[in-house]
This record gives structure tokens, C-alpha cells and sequence, in this order.
């Protein structure tokens, strides 16, 4: 879930998504001394808190978050072509893709009590490389583990790269990694992590706060170095001022989710409901727009920029039929009656607003039982390079709609198994007008936002290759 720049779960479903384009909007922040006390303390804000942190709510934005700063995958691809790894003192594969060596860095531990020890390596690698869903074999040599496929697999190590596979130790309701920093407390009122081992002119100790409003008095906390994840109609005045501010379109793309059996009923509320009102109506205080066709963003092979075409006509036989809007945001009422009013008699359908509480968006994603809308905002975006998690909420097995129709679950599949090629942006693009022509999902817009950071900070890199949420663990003043 994402703020007006989508990254807020009050209006919003997201899942963390990605593609195999070029990601913009590199920041780097000149460095210079002079933090006052407390300076060590990164805060940040996000709508809500999440009550776990886990790779079973990983899709969540604020976990996400969480993960960045307390895991670390077995290799990272930050410019989309090189791997590199912080977890391996040396690793290997062979010219065809069949065979990998990997050696862990023994030092390295989850917290003082566990290690990152080679018994627990050969565990996770198996346990992991199950997940590939590709035959293998793996065995510990010599400090390391070898791992041996029938034929080549060159996806393996991108696979390695998603945190949801990073190694990772659960404790109750907290999963810790091999990040350098750890959770050591959750509630509703705040998330806090620490830092491993502390470090000077650096950040030791990360607290993530949830907005409580206009009148929230961290909006005037100096040690909130993060209010990017809440919407920028919501930023206190004095951020824009002390702050660096840099501009960045997103890969990332807002949608109507089009959740209904009747083929008939979807294809008028795709035709009919006007993208520029509707995005206007459901978030008024965001005032400028990206226009795209499809659900891949521009910036990805495929891709189609201006709004989708639309030819309204409603069928005499559902007309009369109604038609539930999902709507968590308190901001927008009023707006979305009078949209509503109008599509109706324009359309003969009754669209109605139905309000739910922020809280009860995202386990509808993950339910197995009919979701009581027929329509809802849902966000795409990037942390992953892999173009199938743009279609996740539509195509993937937890999603935003009820039931999707046999080809396009087959493309879906057939695109995550597909390795990096051409073959697998053909299968993106095919999919992604599938989902157009059966009407699933009407793209709104792609976002762009400006990102506000403390100017001290060097070494800060938000949107290198396909990461938005900064490595707090590497900022330095």
C-alpha cells in the first residue's frame, strides 16, 4: 500500500513488484557534519503499523521497509545486470548455469545467539532451492554447498536476490535476518530496531511511527528523517524546507481492480467509468497524473503511455445491477458520492461507496473467501526486478479479485517460470493485454513523486536500480 505517491495503505492494495526496466531517480545527497542530539534515531512514518514482521506480510510496505534494514538476500543486483553478495566470502557457477558454489560467511549471525553458521547454510539452501520448484541436488563441501541442476538455470540467482528467500530466523511474530539491524520491539504505538553493532556518525537505532493525523506531533520531529511513506499532502511544511527534495517517476502503477463474474458487468465498468474523474474523485488532494495504458509502467518493454481506450455501453440486461466500491480513505467521501451520482446516470449501474477500515484492506488479498467489493484501488511496484509481480494482484494466487479465467492464469504461470529473455517480456506484454481485453483491471495511472531527505546525509541511494526504500544501515554524516 502506498501514499499519494502510493506508497499509503489507507486508499490502496499494493504488492511489492518489479520489471526488467530502467528505474530513475538516483539520489545522492552530499554529506556534511552538524546533527544535533539524537542524531542516531531514524524515524520514519508510515499510515499503520503491521502487527508481525514476516515474509507472510512482506507485501506489506512497512515490512518491507522492516526487511531492507534487518535482512540481507544472498546476492544483490542493485544496477539489474551484476551480482554481488555481502553473505558469501566467494561463490561460483559454471558457464551453463547447472552447477553453483556458494560459501557462506561464517561471521556473520542473526543475533548474539545465532550464528550464520554452515549447518544452518545447507539448511537454508535447500530449503530455499525447494521453493525454485526446479529438481536439484545439494551437498556441503568443504565449508561450502554445492548446488546441481539437470539443466541450466539461469533465474536461479536472480531468485536469490528477493528477500522473501534471504535467510532469515523466526522468532514468535518477528523474523530476523543478516541485515545490520534487528527488531527489538513492536507494538501499535511504534517499531523499533536496532542496530547490531553500533557504528559512529551513522544511524544505531530505526523507529517507524503510524501517522495519527493533522495533529500527530511527529510531524514537527526532527528525528523523523522519513516521511515519504505517507502522503505528500500530509508532510509537515518545514520538511520542504530543511529537506533536499528530488524528483522520481516510479515503476510503479495504480489500478481499478474490476472484481466481478459477469464479463458483461466488467467490460462497462471498464469502458465507463472515466479514468481522469475517478482517479480525481477517489484521491483528491493528489493534483498531477501519469497516463498509461497497461499495467506495465512506461520505462518497461511493452509499455504504453496516454489513458486506455474506453467506449461506454452498458447492456440492457445489468443495468440496475450494483456495483461496490472498496474505499479505506476518510478524505475522499464526499468526492466519491458525486462521482458515483453521475456514473450512475449516465450508466443505468448503481455504484456504491462502501467504507472499510485501513486495517481490514490487506488480509482480503490473502482470503479465500469472496471479497465483499466488486471494485478497489490496487498498487503495483519494484522491489523484486522480476515483471511478473506487476501482476500479482490480478493473475497471482493472492489477488485483489475472486477468479480469473484460465488463459490468463496460464500466461501467469508460464511467465514466472520463464528464465530472462525476450520470450519472458513477450509473455509480460501478452499478459498484460489479456487482463485489459477481459477486462480486469483498468489502469489509472503511473506515479511520480519528489522524495525529501535530511541534506547531512551522504551516501543515501533511493532509486538505484529497482530499490525505493533506503539502506539506513550504509548512511553516514
Amino acid at each position: 500500500m502506498t501514499s499519494d505517491h502510493e506508497k499509503n495503505p489507507s486508499w490502496a492494495f499494493t504488492r511489492r513488484a518489479v520489471v526488467l526496466g530502467v528505474f530513475t531517480g538516483l539520489l545522492s545527497l552530499c554529506g556534511c557534519s552538524g546533527f544535533s542530539s539524537g542524531s542516531d534515531v531514524w524515524g520514519v512514518i508510515y499510515t499503520s503499523l503491521p502487527i508481525k514482521v514476516s515474509t507472510e506480510n512482506l507485501d506489506e510496505p512497512a515490512v518491507a521497509y522492516i526487511f531492507r534494514q534487518t535482512h540481507e538476500p544472498i546476492f544483490r543486483q542493485e544496477d539489474g545486470e551484476n551480482f554481488r553478495s555481502k553473505l558469501l566470502r566467494k561463490w561460483k557457477r559454471n558457464i551453463h548455469y547447472t552447477e553453483f558454489e556458494f560459501c557462506p560467511d561464517t561471521g556473520m549471525r542473526f543475533d548474539k545467539d545465532n550464528w550464520f553458521s554452515p549447518e544452518y547454510f545447507l539448511g537454508y539452501v535447500k530449503k530455499t532451492t525447494v521453493k525454485y520448484g526446479v529438481p536439484y541436488e545439494a551437498a556441503a563441501e568443504e565449508g561450502c554447498v554445492r548446488v546441481r541442476f539437470k539443466s541450466g538455470q539461469p533465474r536461479y540467482l536472480r531468485f536469490l536476490t528477493q528477500y522473501r528467500n534471504a535467510p532469515s530466523l523466526v522468532k514468535g511474530s518477528i523474523e530476523q535476518g543478516l541485515g545490520a539491524f534487528s527488531v527489538v520491539s513492536i507494538s501499535s504505538a511504534a517499531i523499533e530496531l536496532e542496530r547490531k553493532e553500533r557504528i559512529r556518525r551513522g544511524y544505531n537505532k530505526i523507529i517507524i511511527y503510524p501517522y495519527g493525523g493533522a495533529g500527530d506531533p511527529n510531524l514537527q520531529n526532527r528525528l523523523i528523517r522519513d516521511f515519504n511513506r505517507i502522503s505528500s499532502f500530509q508532510w509537515p511544511e518545514w520538511m520542504k524546507k530543511e529537506y533536499q527534495g528530488f524528483d522520481n517517476i516510479e515503476l510503479r502503477v495504480v489500478a481499478l481492480a474490476i472484481n466481478h463474474d459477469d464479463a458483461r458487468v466488467r467490460k462497462a465498468l471498464y469502458n465507463c467509468l472515466d479514468v481522469d474523474e475517478f482517479r480525481r474523485a477517489a484521491i483528491p488532494a493528489r493534483k498531477d497524473f501519469y497516463d498509461i495504458q497497461t499495467l506495465l509502467p512506461v520505462g518497461v518493454p511493452g509499455a504504453r503511455g496516454g489513458r486506455p481506450q474506453q467506449a461506454c455501453e452498458v447492456p440492457r440486461q445489468i443495468k440496475g445491477r450494483e456495483v461496490v466500491f472498496a474505499n479505506p480513505r476518510s478524505d475522499n467521501r464526499a468526492e466519491l458520492e458525486a462521482y458515483a451520482r453521475k456514473f450512475n446516470e449516465k450508466t443505468g449501474l448503481r455504484l456504491t461507496i462502501k467504507s472499510f477500515r485501513p486495517v481490514e484492506m490487506n488480509p482480503m488479498l490473502v482470503s479465500d473467501k469472496p471479497r465483499p467489493f466488486n471494485l478497489v484501488v490496487a498498487v503495483s511496484d519494484n522491489p523484486n526486478n522480476e515483471p511478473e509481480d506487476f501482476f500479482r494482484l490480478y493473475a497471482g494466487e493472492s489477488r485483489a479479485v475472486d477468479r480469473i479465467s484460465p488463459a490468463v492464469k496460464e500466461t501467469y504461470v508460464r511467465l514466472v517460470a520463464e528464465g530472462y529473455s525476450e520470450k519472458k517480456i513477450m509473455l509480460a506484454q501478452k499478459l498484460a493485454s489479456q487482463i485489459a481485453e477481459e477486462w480486469v483491471a483498468l489502469p489509472l495511472y503511473q506515479t511520480t513523486v519528489k522524495l525529501y531527505y535530511p541534506k547531512q546525509i551522504k551516501n543515501l541511494s533511493v532509486g538505484r536500480g529497482f530499490s525505493e526504500d533506503p539502506d539506513v544501515g550504509g548512511l553516514r554524516w
